[in-house]
């Protein structure tokens, strides 16, 4: 009677051996991907999870705008000092009728008086500025005429030197000087103004 000791077929060996080779050479496969290779296409869709992404791994450029809440409120800062009064150091409305005397509105004005202008000649107003103390900008207007379109082109212009003649006969401590004109023919003309002084 034939034994019945079992052997090895070499084929039986080969496709064991086969079947070891496969299986660990899929695990490799897997367990040592080369740098770079998986990429969007390669991740399904929801694969990646909270549990997957590191803590504060995340930048604020990763989200978009609107989804991470705003922090709390930073202390206030310091005070700063008070500023300067924001009113000018002086201001008038110069009135003028033709008469000898110009007129400074007193509830139109601050710091300005009649005493303070004088005209030597037609257009030139000349104004003693010393009890104002530095005065460095000047600002000036001609007045609309009350909405009149015949006399709406009038202008005024303004310098300021301390203790000057100007060169238009004003008294020699005269400290700013205004000339109003008639646009029409640039001449020198009597006219209403508001003076601005800083």
């Amino acid at each position: 009677m034939p034994s019945m000791k079992s052997r090895l077929s070499p084929s039986l060996a080969l496709s064991v051996l086969a079947l070891f080779v496969a299986l660990g050479g899929t695990g490799y496969a897997i367990s040592k991907l080369p740098a770079n290779s998986v990429g969007t296409k390669q991740v399904k869709k929801n694969a990646i999870n909270s549990s997957k992404v590191k803590d504060r791994s995340l930048l604020k450029k990763d989200f978009k705008s609107g989804q991470l809440p705003a922090g709390p409120a930073g202390a206030p800062g310091e005070k700063g000092e008070p500023g300067e009064p924001g009113s000018a150091l002086a201001y008038g409305y110069i009135e003028e009728f033709g008469g000898p005397d110009v007129t400074v509105v007193a509830a139109k004005s601050k710091g300005l008086d009649s005493s303070m202008v004088s005209r030597p000649q037609t257009g030139v107003y000349c104004f003693e500025l010393s009890s104002l103390g530095t005065v460095s900008n000047v600002a000036v207007t001609a007045e609309s005429s009350f909405n009149s379109v015949a006399e709406s082109d009038k202008t005024a212009s303004a310098q300021l030197l301390e203790n000057s003649n100007f060169g238009l006969g004003c008294p020699n401590d005269s400290d700013m000087v205004v000339v109003t004109r008639d646009l029409s023919d640039a001449a020198p003309k009597n006219w209403f103004f508001y003076v601005t002084l800083n």
